[in-house]
């Protein structure tokens, strides 16, 4: 791996890392931890944040607070932030009805294509699927 490249954390890679009882602990661990050990920069955004709160709250009847001091462990995690406009939900609406895309989904992978990322860790294969054809690499 090339040193400085980005990686897309979506919620269930972040779920699993979080989740020791899940069966793909161990393994996502270990591989986010050799993504920080090649210099690979984690990203996520708040979107996915989101969504790691509600699941994990969901399952474990987890504080929102503990959660976050957990995601927090992750070295040097970058939060990636749409732009201010609504441009920004004009180019991902577009995306979503030109590949079928689910509203989050096409939000997610518009936040990563205008920041230029192109690899993604996520366990959803219709998300993979689709970032696919869009040129994301799945991290495995």
């Amino acid at each position: 791996m090339t040193t400085n490249q980005q990686v897309f954390l979506d919620a269930n890679a972040l779920i699993y890392a979080l989740d020791e009882t899940n069966e793909k602990y161990d393994s996502v661990v270990k591989l986010i931890q050799q993504l920080l050990d090649n210099g690979v920069t984690l990203c996520t955004s708040h979107h996915v944040i989101e969504e790691v709160l509600h699941i994990a709250r969901k399952i474990n009847k987890t504080s929102a607070i503990e959660v976050i001091k957990e995601i927090d462990k992750i070295p040097d995690l970058v939060l990636i932030e749409p732009d201010a406009t609504l441009a920004f939900a004009e180019r991902y609406a577009a995306l979503s009805d030109k590949y079928n895309l689910g509203i989050n989904d096409s939000l997610l992978l518009q936040l990563m294509i205008d920041v230029g990322i192109t690899r993604l860790l996520s366990y959803d294969k219709q998300f993979v699927v689709k970032a696919n054809r869009l040129g994301v690499e799945q991290i495995t």
